[in-house]
């Protein structure tokens, strides 16, 4: 498989500043990352999947990027997964990323996904969301809070619009079948406020954000020389169901220690 085709990156933008330079105001879901955005692309697959993954801000030229890598690839493609990994970033180029998307599923399937140790943040989840087949891991981050402005000089926020944040939960999370138990849970935790999820949260609560798990076990694979296409599997596949929580062992005869590093309590030998 040959590397990522890499697309040119953005500079570094701050959203106010942005947004006044596209004549549309200094309104943006607010992200915690200001990293410049980057799309990659992997030629399409013998099976008809192309891979698109966007890491780093939602800002122009995001929606331009993929609707031409998706130009592209699309006589030869049959299914798009779309991988995230961002904070967030402008209201408007979210929304016009969520329009491609849509013209996109007119045509092929599309599968979104936020990998382990990936985030999903402000502007991202409604992106995220679009897709006809969501993958999340549990060991992944999620971040809901109110668009706000922000101030082109300081880059601090000014002021927030709750407004336009409900807005965008009507149209678009319970369209795609978010739970409206969920969703009137989770809205109190914004107000003013950054609420941070994991997938792991996401999945117990039945949220219907994450449709498809990932575990927190993945395989590693170790290439001997002169064998790079003969991996030798280093750990067994995950045996747990990622959406069930793991069911705690029973107690057995010793003494207890919780391991950090493995995030467990199991039995020692007392000394």
């Amino acid at each position: 498989m040959r590397p990522f085709a890499r697309l040119p990156r953005l500079k570094n933008v701050v959203f106010g500043t942005l947004a006044l330079a596209l004549g549309v105001g200094a309104t943006a879901a607010h992200a915690h990352n200001t990293e410049a955005g980057e799309l990659r692309v992997l030629p399409p697959r013998p099976d008809g999947t192309t891979v698109m993954s966007w890491r780093g801000t939602v800002a122009p030229p995001m929606a331009q990027q993929i609707r031409h890598a998706f130009e592209a690839n699309k006589r030869n493609s049959k299914r798009i997964v779309f991988k995230l990994d961002s904070g967030g970033g402008s209201v408007q180029e979210g929304e016009r990323v969520i329009e491609v998307l849509g013209n996109i599923k007119k045509t092929h399937e599309l599968e979104t996904v936020v990998d382990r140790g990936g985030k999903c943040g402000s502007m991202c989840v409604f992106i995220y969301v679009q897709g006809q087949r969501r993958v999340g891991a549990l060991a992944s981050t999620w971040l809901f809070h109110e668009v706000s402005y922000t101030d082109p000089a300081t880059r601090k926020i000014t002021r927030l619009d709750r407004a336009s944040w409900e807005r965008l939960v009507d149209r678009y999370l319970r369209p795609a079948g978010v739970s409206d138990a969920w969703i009137a849970e989770m809205k109190p935790f914004t107000v003013k406020s950054d609420y941070w999820q994991t997938g792991a949260d996401l999945v117990k609560a039945n949220s219907g954000i994450i449709q498809v798990a990932l575990g927190n076990q993945q395989e590693r694979a170790v290439y001997q020389p002169g064998q790079p296409n003969k991996p030798t599997r280093v750990i067994a596949p995950i045996a747990e169901r990622p959406e069930s929580p793991r069911t705690p062992a029973p107690p057995t005869a010793g003494c207890r220690r919780y391991f950090p590093s493995i995030g467990a309590v199991i039995s020692v030998p007392c000394s």
